[in-house]
């Protein structure tokens, strides 16, 4: 019975969305080019073009004291701070859908029948949600967290506390996956989680800054993942039979 080795013995998944389940690139290069429009409007000349490397270079080397990608984006072009910050609100990010990557299905039902809990935690507005569940995704899900509609964010321990208070499952026996080595790796790992970084988006160039922002795992598609978790699904029974096998001697 569980109760006699402690708590549950089942593991978990958390999974980030942006470039880790869904695809937000279509987003991403539409946003890009509103703003190319809008710095135009206002006499600032740019490009798309320039907008994507100049966003690139933000997710390189994101500000840790500005948490929009998209003012950092303004500040690299020269577009003053207040100006740059007035800009943001406007930016019409939800208005294109996110698709699931091919392997995002088959990669949650592959972990829900070795014995997963799943569950998705992400810095998304609350419109996120009709994304999933028009993938299918939340359906596979035993929790969805989304930013926009809990009122927390990564990288506040407090948000990646939620699943753990509900589902009653030790931070060691949760995996986190995402793509950001600061706002995915760092904080789940501080909490205890393991960490799966998946190595695609803008954020792939971005470099691990110290051990804290290292992850437990690599990986560049999902179908990876749900193997890297497997894995370490097997590592941890091995380690709890060791024990178990431990106090009977």
């Amino acid at each position: 019975m569980p109760a006699a080795d402690g708590p549950d013995p089942r593991v978990a998944a958390l999974f980030d969305v942006g470039y880790c389940l869904m695809d937000e690139s279509a987003r991403l290069a539409s946003a890009l080019a509103w703003l190319a429009e809008a710095l135009n409007r206002r006499g600032r000349p740019a490009c798309a073009a320039g907008l994507v490397a100049a966003y690139r270079d933000a997710c390189r080397a994101p500000s840790p004291t500005e948490p929009s990608l998209v003012v950092q984006t303004l500040r690299g072009l020269g577009v003053p701070d207040g100006e740059a910050q007035a800009i943001r609100p406007a930016l019409p990010w939800e208005a294109v859908p996110l698709d699931a990557y091919p392997d995002a299905v088959p990669a949650l039902r592959t972990l829900r029948g070795a014995g997963f809990r799943v569950g998705v935690l992400a810095n998304q507005p609350a419109s996120a949600r009709a994304d999933l569940d028009r993938a299918g995704l939340s359906a596979l899900c035993d929790g969805v967290w989304l930013s926009g509609a809990v009122g927390l964010a990564k990288p506040e321990p407090r948000f990646f506390r939620l699943p753990l208070e509900a589902w009653g499952t030790p931070a060691e026996r949760v995996a986190y996956v995402g793509d950001r080595p600061d706002h995915d790796v760092a904080p789940a790992k501080a909490l205890g989680m393991a960490t799966v970084r998946v190595l695609s988006g803008p954020h792939a160039e971005q470099p691990a800054r110290g051990a804290g922002q290292a992850p437990t795992m690599e990986a560049r598609s999902l179908a990876e993942v749900a193997d890297r978790l497997l894995e370490w699904q097997a590592r941890l029974g091995s380690r709890r039979a060791a024990r178990r096998h431990g106090d009977v001697i």
